[in-house]
């Protein structure tokens, strides 16, 4: 059974000497009992494939400039949805803030680091999740 457990799978709010997040063990970036229900309903293989599927689609998202405020809501909007389905709730709310921004014109700055920053804890935690498995 994959240990599905996701402790150290979130970033923190504070970076490190040159900016880089550092790991915080109390924000996981994925609901380790929605996985584990998947996994019952899917069966390991078929979760891994999803998992592989949302980890595809983070590493295509979101790259664009902050200037390009439409495919940012474009991006936003598709992984609210993809990262929400699999338990991965703290991306599917940043990328829904991200969404809302983009429409309301507000400054895109903070809503795009965080959602960059879920986006890259959720790709970790996709990592580890399938390297498990293996």
């Amino acid at each position: 059974m994959v240990d599905l457990s996701p402790h150290g799978a979130g970033p923190s709010q504070q970076d490190d000497a040159i900016g880089r997040p550092q790991p915080n063990p109390g924000t996981p970036a994925y609901d380790a009992a929605v996985v584990a229900e998947l996994e019952a309903v899917f069966g390991r293989s078929r979760l891994m494939n999803l998992l592989a599927g949302l980890g595809a689609e983070i590493a295509q998202r979101l790259q664009v400039p902050a200037a390009e405020r439409e495919a940012l809501s474009r991006d936003a909007h598709a992984l609210v949805s993809a990262s929400g389905t699999l338990g991965f709730g703290p991306l599917s709310r940043a990328c829904a803030e991200l969404e809302q921004a983009c429409h309301s014109g507000s400054d895109l700055g903070p809503a795009l680091a965080r959602a960059r920053r879920k986006a890259e804890a959720a790709s970790d935690a996709i990592a580890r999740l399938r390297a498990q498995a293996a």
